[in-house]
């Protein structure tokens, strides 16, 4: 048992160990292999490793058993570098592409592990710079295929890369500072001929950082630390902005799980003044602002995972308009019923109101009587029986006496 937590340590050091969305496998990087282990037993499958030559990095598919694993160029360029999708725990080879002149490799899986992009820095011919391009893999389609994506400018700079949650779009950063592109990609087209698309580029964006909706469709293009907290909310569907903000210094950005609200942070990590929190709606209204001291970490709760199966949801995506139809309807509904409710409890207070004069009329006129001898007789309640008049009262309010000298001859 102690051996088990030795490694269990071990391995928690180690990048991306759990695979696919049950965590049956994790894994750990050795010598020139990939261990891989069974979760509920801790023992290596097929109790041997993955033979991986110099192997640097790994990434698991987010929602299958696919481990996706970079080599870089060995043999002084003789022998490529390479990209392997490997099947766990059959470790059957699905698919691999050998990369030349490589200096880097970065993996990125799609949330629902449809698609990964492998970003590749590739040396010029010289060899005294590089310039970066995207191989992106097709998984869930028959033989993985595989698609080469240089952007128009290829020797722009990649500042960040981000999938659509649950979708088949991307983001990517690309040029340079302070006011780099932003450009957005489909890996599908309107004839569905699957092929990557562009499906427009934003120019001169005070922005390092992308963060999507979890439900897709919106992006916040985020300006952190450095670019001082500029924050541009997108609507990716409609390709508009929906609003731009700041949050000085901000260092990080969290949407909820359901995508209605956003929260913007300074956290002490990072920053040591204006350390605390905004609270945005989607399309960028600010809801909420708080300062906390010594504020280090932001978390909001997970949402309960839905009732709904993936392909009710996406029928109800579909159908959207037609049930917005049918629950505006039964809202209109609602709010009738609310507004008559209203209407009666406004009638029943003027009904009191109402009855409550009625009443102090009648007793006025109870006590006519009353006050008419109380005056000597005078009936004095009409007031037309009164007369007014204008009074001027002269009042000597002081006198005082000041002897003058005067001499004769002045003038």
């Amino acid at each position: 048992m102690n051996l088990l937590l030795e490694e269990l340590v071990v391995l928690q050091e180690s990048p991306g160990l759990y695979g696919g969305k049950d965590d049956k496998y994790f894994a750990k990087i050795g010598k020139n292999m990939i261990s891989v282990y069974e979760t509920e037993s801790f023992s290596l499958v097929d109790k041997k490793s993955l033979k991986a030559e110099s192997v640097v990095d790994f990434s698991w598919s987010p929602t299958d058993p696919i481990l996706a694993f970079y080599v870089p160029e060995l043999g002084g360029g003789n022998q490529p570098a390479r990209v392997s999708l490997v099947q766990i725990p059959s470790k059957e080879e699905l698919r691999q592409k050998n990369l030349f002149s490589v200096s880097d490799c970065k993996l990125y899986w799609q949330s629902n592990g449809d698609y990964l992009a492998v970003k590749v820095d590739r040396y010029t011919k010289t060899k005294k710079s590089t310039y970066t391009g995207f191989e992106l893999f097709r998984i869930k389609e028959r033989d993985i295929p595989i698609e080469v994506l240089e952007l128009d400018n290829k020797n722009d700079k990649i500042i960040a890369f981000a999938w659509e949650p649950k979708g088949h779009r991307f983001a990517v950063i690309h040029g340079d500072n302070p006011r780099p592109d932003v450009s957005f990609y489909s890996m599908k087209t309107a004839h569905n001929t699957g092929r990557v698309s562009k499906l427009t580029t934003l120019k001169g964006k005070q922005a390092n950082a992308l963060f999507w909706s979890p439900s897709g469709r919106y992006i916040i293009l985020a300006g952190l630390k450095g670019f001082n907290g500029q924050l541009e909310f997108y609507n990716v569907d409609e390709l508009e902005t929906m609003a731009t903000a700041e949050h000085f210094t901000a260092t990080d950005v969290e949407w909820d799980p359901t995508g209605r609200y956003v929260a913007t942070l300074v956290t002490s990590v990072h920053h040591e003044m204006e350390n605390g929190f905004n609270i945005w709606s989607f399309n960028g209204k600010l809801l909420y602002r708080t300062l906390k001291d010594h504020f280090f970490q932001f978390l909001w709760r997970p949402r309960p995972p839905s009732l709904l199966s993936p392909e009710k949801e996406e029928e109800i995506a579909k159908n959207l308009k037609k049930y917005s139809k049918k629950y505006e309807t039964e809202d209109q509904d609602v709010s009738l019923q609310l507004s008559e409710q209203d209407r009666e409890k406004r009638r029943k207070l003027k009904d009191e109101w109402e009855k409550w004069v009625s009443e102090w009329k009648r007793l006025h006129e109870v006590e006519k009587l009353q006050r008419q001898m109380l005056r000597d007789g005078e009936a004095s309640d009409e007031e037309e029986e009164y007369e007014a008049k204008e009074v001027e009262v002269e009042e000597l309010l002081d006198v005082s006496e000041e002897v003058l000298s005067f001499e004769f001859g002045q003038e």
